[in-house]
């Protein structure tokens, strides 16, 4: 029979070389930076599990944060001292601005769990940005909301500024109407005339009633990959808070011939349950139909078509109030915003 001391050393040496069978799994690297994402894109990105320890560990569960990401782990197993290379699937949606996604990833058997997270940003070939009266970084945003944890009396975001509207993939461009209207640019020498692979141009939402304050601010381009780009102005009347749930809050229509139809989709997030059953376009030379909506467990898609008047020209912004039945069985209305240029083919952008 061991000694009291003995049998506490013993005891010692038995959870120090559990410990060290049981070291960490370690995601590598932790974080994948995904940079310029296309809307409406699929992305594959590789990572490895390293098992620091001196027993293979089996992947119990794979939990990712949204149902955007998906990755096949569950029940792989890691070698001791050794690692498993495992390819991740994002399916983007068509909202721009940041992409934050992760997956979890347990062992059992004690170990702590593993997560990878992933960031980029969801943006078109043009690419808008402006400088965030917070916290003076650059984002792909307009904050006139201000941060809520200032006192009352703070001074508030301007209303009116300046963004940055450059390509991502170098092509020069020209900045051709912001909100329909004619472009004033921060330089003087830039001009409608002038492609350029960078411009910075002027918004102003001074004076604006609360009701006719815009969600978005849509700029037309000539550029064939972009050309109708849209970044969301934040600010106390633009707040968006859908009853239905609705995994983007708007569709970009881009340039669309008068006279034309263009089918488009929207998602709907964890959607179990949710029917649309009719849309209203509250803009009268757009008419806007329901056509369907195809369901799995975690989430629909819903299918509809645009039809543009044929006298219809320039941008518009508008919304149409979706109608659905909730789980159970309640009806809600939402507005979904809906943003294009009427522009025949040879036409110029804003034009």
């Amino acid at each position: 029979m061991l000694s009291p001391r003995r049998a506490s050393l013993a005891l010692a040496l038995a959870v120090l070389s559990s410990a060290t069978a049981l070291a960490d799994v370690i995601a590598d690297p932790a974080l994948i930076a995904l940079g310029f994402i296309e809307p409406r894109s699929s992305i594959t990105r590789t990572f490895r599990l390293v098992n620091t320890g001196t027993t293979p560990v089996t992947i119990a569960s794979a939990v990712p944060s949204c149902t955007c990401t998906s990755v096949d782990a569950a029940g792989k197993v890691i070698p001791a001292q050794g690692s498993i290379e495992l390819p991740i699937t994002m399916k983007v949606a068509a909202s721009t601005g940041i992409k934050v996604a992760s997956i979890t990833f347990t062992f059992g058997a004690g170990l702590a769990p593993a997560r990878v997270d992933m960031q980029g940003e969801i943006c078109f070939p043009v690419r808008a940005t402006s400088i965030d009266f917070v916290t003076a970084a650059r984002v792909p945003f307009i904050n006139a909301f201000g941060d809520p944890a200032n006192p009352q009396g703070s001074v508030s975001p301007p209303l009116s500024g300046a963004v940055t509207v450059e390509s991502v993939d170098g092509a020069a461009f020209r900045v051709l109407s912001v909100m329909g209207q004619p472009t004033e640019f921060v330089d003087a020498s830039d001009s409608a005339s002038t492609p350029r692979t960078s411009h910075e141009v002027r918004y102003n939402f001074e004076g604006l009633a609360c009701e006719k304050f815009p969600p978005f601010l849509v700029i037309a381009t000539d550029h064939p990959k972009a050309p109708v780009i849209d970044i969301r102005v934040r600010h106390k009347c633009s707040r968006i808070a859908p009853r239905i749930p609705f995994a983007e809050y708007r569709a970009n229509l881009g340039a669309v011939v008068p006279g034309s139809s263009i089918p488009f989709e929207f998602e709907l997030k964890q959607s179990k349950g949710w029917t649309v059953t009719d849309v209203k376009s509250s803009e009268p030379r757009v008419k806007v139909q329901l056509i369907g909506q195809r369901s799995d467990a975690d989430h629909a898609l819903v299918s509809l078509v645009g039809t543009l008047d044929p006298s219809l020209r320039g941008v518009l912004l508008f919304p149409a109030t979706m109608t659905a039945t909730d789980p159970g069985g309640a009806t809600q209305r939402s507005d979904f915003w809906i943003c294009l240029d009427a522009r025949e083919p040879t036409q110029k952008a804003g034009s």
